[in-house]
């Protein structure tokens, strides 16, 4: 190879070197990271359904509704 052909192909390499890193750098910025924030609402809302849960499956909820529809 001669020494002009060596340097395109190190300029290509470098290149798509610096493309894939900057792409693989972009992906990285865009994942969630621990907020503790977001924690807390996880939590609060997990609590939420949780009494939701409760409400729906009781038995006097069903009876509830029976008495609205007559």
């Amino acid at each position: 190879m001669y020494s002009g052909q060596i340097f395109v192909l190190l300029i290509i390499i470098i290149c798509v070197g610096a493309g894939t890193l900057r792409h693989y750098m972009r992906l990285r910025e865009r994942q969630p990271r621990e907020d503790p924030h977001y924690q807390s609402r996880i939590q609060a809302l997990e609590e939420r359904v949780k009494t939701l849960e409760r409400i729906v499956t009781d038995k006097n909820y069903d009876l509830k509704r029976e008495f609205d529809r007559l």
